[in-house]
């Protein structure tokens, strides 16, 4: 089993490896941390149209996602999480990878909240939570 941690190159993505390191650490799992690339963003990073090569396994790709798990990790990290990188539609690949890695939790964040305390997510987040196998644990920042 792992934690997955669902990271994007967002203001959300400390807060969401640092839990789901705590938890990691908890229940003695592997953490891993998965940053989706939509096909448009790949293109863009790469400048190209890549064909017949799975692009996850292209170096430039696998550099990007690692570096904003570099930057998001906390300089208090207590272990390297396995990086991983997909393309296509996040949601639907957060799910996946979850199922794949039979994850205890995968770990998103959320957005915010409204005046009164409800939180909103966006659309990744609310996919995630509706359609994973596993626990989902939402990191809302203030």
């Amino acid at each position: 089993m792992a934690i997955v941690a669902a990271v994007d190159d967002s203001d959300r993505a400390p807060a969401v490896l640092a839990e789901a390191e705590t938890l990691a650490s908890e229940f003695d799992e592997e953490l891993h941390a998965l940053h989706v690339l939509e096909r448009a963003e790949l293109v863009e990073l790469l400048e190209k149209e890549i064909e017949g090569q799975d692009p996850t396994d292209n170096y430039e790709v696998r550099r990007h996602a690692e570096g904003i798990v570099s930057r998001a990790l906390p300089d208090t990290a207590r272990a390297e999480p396995t990086v991983e990188v997909r393309v296509g539609d996040p949601g639907a690949e957060i799910v996946g990878y979850a199922a794949e890695q039979d994850a205890r939790y995968v770990v998103v964040g959320g957005r915010q909240r409204t005046p009164t305390g409800k939180a909103l997510f966006g659309s990744v987040t609310q996919a995630v939570m509706l359609e994973s196998p596993v626990s989902v644990v939402n990191v809302v920042l203030e």
